[in-house]
């Protein structure tokens, strides 16, 4: 039997094919390859990133008190975000310092930051309100436009009876001039005028912004930038004078805080009190959770605290920090976290407002209502002498006191009476002594002229004479004082001379008696004197006003700068 033999092969499969697929699979390998290899590569700048390569940084924000809370929050929120800002770690402090003390400091030169009384220097600083940022003096302190991001409008806070007078009454902020003089303004006889407290310490940028707006509204223009030239004019130096005392004639200003005013008006407000009133902001009244006190917003442009946000100079990672963080602050988180504690953010205030003043107009401001010129009656009896015609600074002693009163006539209230008397010897006739412009009310006109432009022109006119004769004079000017003494106001003689007298038949003992003689109790007027030039008489000038309670005053030269300011505390 014979077998069957299997003879046939199997098929095989073409190589060409295999070699595509491993290839792809290769390619497809390498791709995956490097997409992992490049997301690693990228995994790992961002480790280094976060692991900050350049180390910590820690920026320091100055705010004012008022906001430094809710900042605070928002640094701590800030902080958890873990920012990095030029591959530092970025961690912010926030210090609550009064914005009056950074001014201080970033004025002194941001370089000299005395570290041991103000701790680090701040990289953002955050002050109450632009008037804070407008006094600045060295701008390249500044890093940028400052922005705004929280507001309050300035208000009055009073007891309910107070605020809801001062809204019966329709009241502006100028009207508060009037409400502060008249008692009976209020229409509350129990509890007289406003009594309004104006404390000027630490921490009572408040008080400049509410002094701002009287000031623009008593002008005439509340909107508009008041300026120096403005604040040093009649009518505002007697608006702000005015403001400076109440209707008892007690001081209205204070060197406290605002905080400490607000306490003091919140223990006691009631009708016989000191104080009935103080400038505050709207959140600040807030956060003292007071009972007993109202808000009340005068008519009118608004002054308002806006609380920019100052980034200062420095290394570029300080001031991308802060610009970082003031960008924080500004989203809508961060908004909401200000609205909740009592701010204004955006155009949350709508309103018409209060331009802030400059750094020089707010000192001007201050100074006015630090040193009022209150209502008086004064006799400026100016010497003429031939040794007033002595020449210093390019012109006579005569020409520098003129140029000095006519600028102190210019800051005269209304309400003051104001006269002008020369004297040398044999002046007018056989009196050593002449009346240019008699003693009387600014706002009663002198002829056909204001009186402001006849006391000008009388001693524009003035011209030196002969010898001095100060003691007669002196004299006669003293018992006309009495004779037309204005009871409730200071009454008094301004001498100005550059003595001594030069008449042997009065020696100063027979003055002095005759001064004593002349004397009223019940009329009291002083004897203030202005020196000017080397010591001779000062002696017998010095017993002059002690013995009439007035005081004395002494400049070694006509050209120097302090002989207006000198003047100015002489007559008012």
């Amino acid at each position: 039997m014979g077998e069957h033999r299997n003879t046939g092969r199997g098929r095989s499969v073409a190589a060409g094919p295999v070699i595509v697929v491993i290839t792809i699979a290769v390619v497809v390998a390498a791709v995956f390859g490097w997409f992992a290899l490049r997301d690693r590569i990228s995994d790992q700048g961002v480790d280094a990133a976060n692991q900050c390569v350049e180390g910590s940084a820690v920026l320091t924000v100055a705010a004012d008190p008022d906001i430094s809370g809710p900042v605070e929050q928002l640094a701590a929120r800030f902080n958890e975000s873990a920012p990095v800002v030029r591959d530092h770690c970025v961690t912010v402090q926030v210090r609550a310092t009064a914005s009056d003390t950074i001014r201080a400091a970033v004025n002194s030169g941001i370089d000299n930051w005395d570290t041991a009384a103000l701790g680090n220097r701040p990289g953002l600083w955050i002050p109450q309100s632009s008037a804070d940022v407008e006094a600045v003096t060295d701008r390249g302190a500044i890093d940028g436009t400052p922005r705004a991001v929280a507001s309050s409008p300035v208000v009055l806070a009073a007891p309910p009876t107070v605020a809801d007078a001062v809204v019966a009454a329709g009241a502006s902020w100028a009207d508060l001039v009037r409400l502060q003089r008249d008692p009976q303004a209020l229409g509350l006889p129990e509890w007289g005028g406003l009594r309004l407290a104006l404390p000027t310490g630490s921490d009572t940028g408040a008080t400049t912004l509410a002094v701002a707006a009287i000031a623009a509204g008593v002008r005439g223009d509340p909107s508009s930038a008041l300026t120096v030239d403005q604040v040093s004019s009649s009518q505002l130096v007697s608006a702000i004078s005015e403001l400076a005392v109440t209707d008892t004639q007690a001081a209205a200003v204070s060197p406290t805080t605002t905080y400490d005013a607000l306490a003091t008006l919140d223990n006691a407000a009631g009708p016989g009190d000191a104080i009935h009133a103080v400038p505050v902001t709207e959140q600040q009244l807030a956060s003292t959770d007071s009972s007993t006190l109202t808000a009340v917003r005068p008519l009118g442009p608004t002054p308002i605290a806006d609380h920019p946000a100052v980034v200062l100079s420095g290394d570029e990672t300080s001031t991308r920090a802060a610009a970082r963080f003031v960008e924080f602050i500004r989203q809508p988180d961060g908004a909401q976290t200000l609205r909740e504690a009592g701010f204004g953010v955006g155009d949350d205030d709508d309103g018409s407002t209060v331009a802030a003043p400059s750094g020089p107009v707010s000192d001007a401001l201050l100074t006015v209502l630090r040193n009022p010129v209150l209502p008086r009656r004064a006799t400026v009896l100016l010497d003429v002498s031939e040794s007033m015609g002595t020449t210093e600074g390019g012109a006579t002693r005569l020409e520098n006191t003129v140029r000095a009163l006519s600028a102190q006539f210019q800051r005269v209230p209304d309400s003051t009476e104001l006269g002008l008397w020369s004297f040398s010897e044999n002046l007018d006739g056989g009196r050593a002594y002449r009346i240019d412009v008699p003693t009387g009310p600014m706002t009663v006109p002198v002829g056909t002229t204001s009186r402001l432009s006849a006391l000008d022109s009388a001693a524009a006119r003035s011209t030196p004479a002969s010898a001095s004769y100060s003691y007669v004079s002196l004299l006669a000017a003293y018992r006309d004082a009495v004779s037309g003494y204005v009871p409730g106001r200071a009454n008094s003689v301004v001498l100005i001379t550059d003595g001594p007298d030069d008449d042997p038949s009065v020696p100063t003992e027979k003055l002095l008696t005759d001064l004593t003689s002349a004397s009223d109790p019940a009329r009291p007027v002083a004897v203030n004197i202005l020196r000017i030039g080397d010591d001779s008489g000062s002696s017998a000038f010095d017993e002059i006003a002690a013995r009439t309670g007035g005081t004395v005053e002494a400049v070694s030269s006509s050209d120097s700068p302090d002989l207006t300011d000198r003047l100015g505390k002489l007559l008012y």
